[in-house]
């Protein structure tokens, strides 16, 4: 049986190789339709400080529904290269 979200949090949380280093925390209401029944798309976009380190990085989003009951987990790697400057002629 199908239940209706009424509240809940998203929550983003990033890894760098194994050391986490940044999370953080929206109310699932404010991102997408409450109550939401069936299915609804849910976007998340993050801005990378310029000083960002490449490597491997994970991210994982997870939806909490009430009392904190994990709804859905997604985890993902990427990863972030050296950017080699133009050479100037």
């Amino acid at each position: 049986m199908d239940k209706n979200i009424t509240k809940g949090k998203l929550v983003v949380d990033v890894a760098y190789f194994i050391f986490h280093v940044h999370s953080e925390t929206h109310n699932l209401c404010d991102e997408i339709s409450c109550p939401a029944t069936g299915e609804f798309v849910l976007a998340s976009q993050q801005t990378l400080p310029s000083f960002t380190p490449p490597g491997s990085y994970t991210l994982t989003m997870k939806l909490l529904g009430d009392s904190n009951k994990e709804l859905t987990c997604i985890s993902f790697g990427f990863n972030i290269g050296f950017i080699t400057p133009n050479p100037i002629i």
